[in-house]
Order: structure tokens, then C-alpha cells, then sequence
């Protein structure tokens, strides 16, 4: 095999797996994205105190 042919291999295959690099960190990019928002706009799960739309309750009971 000629060097030229050898040099264009290495320098293909370093350019494919830079292609299939770029796109698995875009497609990571975009999944932590989305998992980002999903978090955010969960409602609360019951049981668990929704601290940011609680409005005050009755204000405890006095001892006389």
C-alpha cells in the first residue's frame, strides 16, 4: 500500500470517529437538556411539601 494511501485511512477514520463523537455530545447535550426541564416542571410528588406555591395555614393553637 502506497503511504498517500495510508495517510488518507488514518486521516478518514480519525474524521469519522470526530463525526461520531460530535454527534453523541450533541445527543447527550440534548437528553440533559431535556431531563433539566422535565425535573422542573414536575409537579411534587404527594407527601413532599411544595415549599415554592404553599400559601400559610392556620396559625397554631395557643395555650391559655
Amino acid at each position: 500500500m502506497k503511504q498517500s494511501t495510508k495517510s488518507f485511512l488514518v486521516f478518514a477514520s480519525i474524521g469519522f470517529c470526530a463525526v461520531v463523537y460530535g454527534a453523541w455530545h450533541l445527543y447527550r447535550q440534548v437528553g440533559a437538556k431535556e431531563h433539566s426541564h422535565a425535573a422542573f416542571t414536575a409537579p411534587a410528588p404527594s407527601g413532599i411539601p411544595d415549599i415554592i406555591h404553599a400559601t400559610p395555614g392556620a396559625p397554631p393553637i395557643q395555650p391559655h
